[in-house]
Order: structure tokens, then C-alpha cells, then sequence
């Protein structure tokens, strides 16, 4: 098996929008985690700076994420969650050439 594909997204949510903003990320973690070439998806809050989200997303290959992004599921996340931010989120795909386990 090759190195995982990592998707990073970050996002501010707007105090106001936090619960709707985690009713639809809770749908788009659980349906994408039964997307084909998914290893690991999830969406965590900053101990340290409320409302700062964070996307950690891991796929077998760079075609598994771009067949995700195409998605419904995540299509309507995403013009729920473009709803909740006070500003356009940043999304990262990171293709490392190796991955070393500490």
C-alpha cells in the first residue's frame, strides 16, 4: 500500500452556528467514513481556541479524495458549514512522500 493522502481543513465557526454546524458535520463524518479509500475522517475543536475546527481527513489514494468531493453528503456539509463560518475555511491535501510512525 502506498502513503496516505491527508486532507487538512481549518475553519472559525461562528459562536451562533456551532450546533448547527456540528448536527451536519456528525452526518458527513459517518457517511464518509463509509466511503471507499477512507482510513480515518474527523472533525475536532480546539481546547484552546473555541470554534476553531479542524478536519483530519486519511485516503488510500488522491482518487479517493477527489471521488469524496463529489459526494451529496459532502456537498451538503459543505453549504451548511459555508453558513456557520465567519470566514471561507482552508483546505490542504498533503500526498507525503513517506510516513514514519513515531
Amino acid at each position: 500500500m502506498s502513503d496516505p493522502v491527508l486532507v487538512i481543513a481549518r475553519a472559525r465557526v461562528l459562536p451562533a452556528e456551532r450546533e448547527r454546524f456540528l448536527a451536519a458535520a456528525r452526518d458527513c463524518i459517518a457517511a464518509t467514513r463509509r466511503e471507499q479509500g477512507c482510513l480515518g475522517y474527523d472533525i475536532c475543536e480546539s481546547l484552546t481556541d473555541p470554534g476553531h475546527f479542524t478536519s483530519v481527513e486519511s485516503w488510500e489514494r488522491r482518487a479517493d479524495v477527489d471521488r469524496h468531493m463529489q459526494q451529496a453528503h459532502l456537498k451538503a456539509f459543505l453549504a451548511i458549514a459555508g453558513t456557520c463560518v465567519s470566514a471561507a475555511p482552508v483546505i490542504e491535501v498533503v500526498e507525503p512522500r513517506s510516513v514514519d510512525r513515531l
